[in-house]
């Protein structure tokens, strides 16, 4: 089937309605919004929270409009105009290209991600096309434990599956650039020798089918320079986890369709679960360092946005492309790790800042950059604006004329305010509606979550959980972005991906500002009416609720009890994916053995040994990243007549110098016969 040429034409009128009808909606509601406060006059606080709505409602008309396009392209199940797809005749062909899958990854469960690998591998072998994909695992593991126990899974990975020669294994020395610099030296290394690279996350798992979809949509289409598959979140069991688990896949999808919708070629890259055309890449993708200091400058960490601008200024397109399916990842567990992962991401996108009005971007890349920002500074002017909003009630009460406030022709328009707050809610809201109308009508899909009446309570518990829990996120996100302009630097460090309880001391530690802040605003706006409390209760309660909401959403044992009573499920999970669930059955058959002691078990395991060095020796040069004051403390350890117990610097020491490792087991094994 042919799909229609990319034009600026057909773009335009897509996004002239999309941008277009959220402009227009935003001064129609920011003009209510003065009409509303202005009764009375204008004070400066109100002018202030005129200004902040303006920026939060236009947000909320964004992904509004965003989901209405979104709605209609899945209920009309049109494809994107602008992607040529294969024949049938053409689908049935081999590929020609070479692509290259990887996945780089940093201190993580060895026996998660080989599982991963493997069963993308097999399911790709299903295809019939193994012979056009390789796939590497890229390791930027710090610790020495980490990094043994990755190859002993490497090498039982190939051994299960015959993957010698197309299953690869590197650790880099220098994490120089973090994931984006891992990528750029596997392309420096070995990229070139591949027409197109998959980029996997270390929770990443995708269909073969999938990849094959997307190696041929490349070949196809030989101006595209990134195809993004959006990834559904699946494989947690956490109420939390399931809660976004199942968000994602009801309203996720149309979100995604709106984007494409509008956004078509000039779309965005997530720096995963996406193929990228390799030379394009290399040759035009390189980051910049930002000058200055982190957090804005430095590396940039969120690469992916720059990335993708770097490739339309090229000259390619950029795709996202919701119809491929077949694309997965994992959710945090708990609260509080989804916000660890937000720190990072909060600073890598007000690195953009910096980079908007460089030359030469196409107009939507900047617009990309500013949608991130706003990603993360919705939630701080959400504050200022309530902040503003009690300042200004504040303004009202004690400065002005009591005559003034009893005036009839001044009265506050309670009516008119209630019309706005419910406009507000209900577009905020309408993407969770549009994807259950969706769900509820597609033949089947109502029936694998559980029957449409549990369908319906699972959407209207997620929303109140989702609302309870979001004032709790927006202090996070405000006391992230505020910490970044002041000056704080996230560091780098592996995610949480397994289910485990949070003890409540921990909830507590975490939540102590955040229930304080309830308790103040309480405080304040009872100085100015009993109304004013009532109106800032949805805030408020999911601020005094944040101990136990974090809490009791972190536990599995919650999450299951709904699933056994068919709430929140997924298609997914009633109907499992076979590579979702080839993937669970591969952790529980091999589980990695785990390296309590790295230096312990090179020395004394055989297989271990010689597989570390053979290693060490595919990799000339490793050597001289070393540490010479760390690898002589550690040989005078590990060859002295006392044992002693080497730091985790000297165990990395002495893990990269094969002269070391061998005379040190040598010297054990002479102990041992002697």
């Amino acid at each position: 089937m042919q799909a229609h040429s990319f034009s600026p034409e057909s773009a335009g009128y897509r996004r002239a309605g999309v941008l277009g009808l959220a402009a227009v909606t935003t001064v129609v509601g920011t003009c209510e919004m003065h009409r509303l406060l202005s009764a009375q006059g204008t004070s400066v606080p109100e002018v202030v929270l005129v200004g902040l709505f303006a920026l939060c409602f236009g947000w909320i008309a964004l992904s509004f409009f965003t989901a209405v396009a979104g709605f209609l392209q899945l209920a009309l199940a049109s494809r994107m105009p602008g992607l040529r797809y294969p024949t049938p005749e053409e689908e049935s062909q081999p590929l020609v290209s070479r692509t290259s899958v990887v996945m780089p990854i940093h201190n993580e469960d060895p026996a998660a991600v080989f599982a991963n690998v493997q069963a993308t591998y097999e399911s790709v072998a299903t295809t019939g096309h193994l012979d056009a994909f390789d796939f590497y695992v890229l390791s930027d593991s710090t610790r020495a434990e980490s990094w043994v126990a990755e190859e002993l899974a490497w090498s039982d990975l190939c051994r299960r599956v015959g993957g010698q020669g197309r299953i690869f294994y590197r650790r880099r020395t220098d994490n120089t650039g973090k994931k984006a610099g891992n990528l750029g030296d596997f392309c420096e290394r070995w990229g070139r020798r591949y027409d197109f690279t998959v980029v996997l996350d270390a929770d990443s798992l995708m269909d073969g089918r999938t990849l094959v979809k997307m190696a041929r949509l490349m070949e196809l289409n030989p101006r595209a320079g990134i195809l993004q598959a959006p990834p559904l979140n699946v494989g947690r069991t956490t109420l939390f986890a399931r809660l976004q688990q199942f968000a994602g896949r009801v309203y996720g999808p149309v979100v995604a369709a709106g984007a494409a919708a509008w956004q078509l070629g000039e779309s965005n890259y997530w720096g995963h679960n996406a193929i990228l055309r390799t030379e394009a890449f290399i040759n035009h993708c390189g980051l910049p360092v930002l000058p200055g200091k982190q957090p804005f400058g430095g590396h940039i960490l969120s690469h992916d946005f720059v990335e993708a601008a770097l490739m339309r200024r090229a000259g390619y397109t950029v795709w996202l492309v919701p119809e491929l399916g077949g694309s997965y990842e994992q959710p945090p567990p708990n609260l509080l790790a989804y916000a660890q992962r937000d720190r990072r991401w909060c600073q890598g996108n007000l690195q953009h800042l910096s980079l908007v009005m460089a030359g030469g971007w196409h107009p939507l890349s900047r617009g990309h950059f500013l949608m991130g920002v706003m990603s993360y500074a919705a939630s701080p002017l959400w504050l200022l604006f309530l902040v503003s909003g009690l300042v200004a009630a504040l303004h009202d009460r004690f400065l002005l004329d009591v005559s003034t406030l009893e005036s009839p022709a001044l009265a506050f328009d309670a009516p008119g305010a209630l019309r706005l707050f419910a406009v507000s809610m209900g577009m905020l809201f309408a993407p969770k509606f549009l994807g259950l109308t969706l769900a509820l009508f597609k033949k089947g899909e109502a029936a694998r979550m559980g029957g449409r009446w549990k369908l319906i309570l699972s959407v209207l518990a997620e929303s109140v959980l989702a609302s309870l829990l979001a004032p709790v996120m927006m202090l996070f996100q405000s006391h992230f972005v505020f910490g970044t302009l002041l000056g704080y630097r996230v560091n780098w460090s592996s995610q949480q991906r397994e289910d485990a309880d949070l003890p409540w001391s921990e909830a507590a530690r975490r939540h102590v500002a955040h229930m304080a802040v309830g308790v103040a605003m309480v405080a304040v706006a009872a100085l100015v009416s009993t109304a004013l409390v009532a109106w800032l209760m949805p805030v408020v309660v999911g601020l005094l609720l944040a101990v136990p909401l974090t809490v009791l959403t972190a536990r599995a044992s919650l999450g299951l009890w709904a699933a056994r009573r068919g709430l929140f499920l997924m298609p997914e999970e009633t109907e499992p994916p076979e590579v979702v669930e080839r993937a669970q059955a591969i952790t529980e058959e091999h589980g990695v053995e785990p390296v309590p002691d790295a230096i312990e078990r090179v020395l004394t395991d055989a297989k271990t040994h010689a597989l570390h060095l053979a290693l060490l020796e595919s990799q000339p040069g490793l050597a001289e990243t070393t540490t010479p004051a760390a690898l002589e403390s550690a040989r005078r350890k590990l060859l002295g007549d006392n044992a002693e117990p080497l730091s985790a610097q000297e165990k990395v020491a002495a893990l990269l110098d094969v002269t070391t490792l061998s005379e040190a087991r040598e010297q054990r094994l002479t102990r041992t016969l002697s």
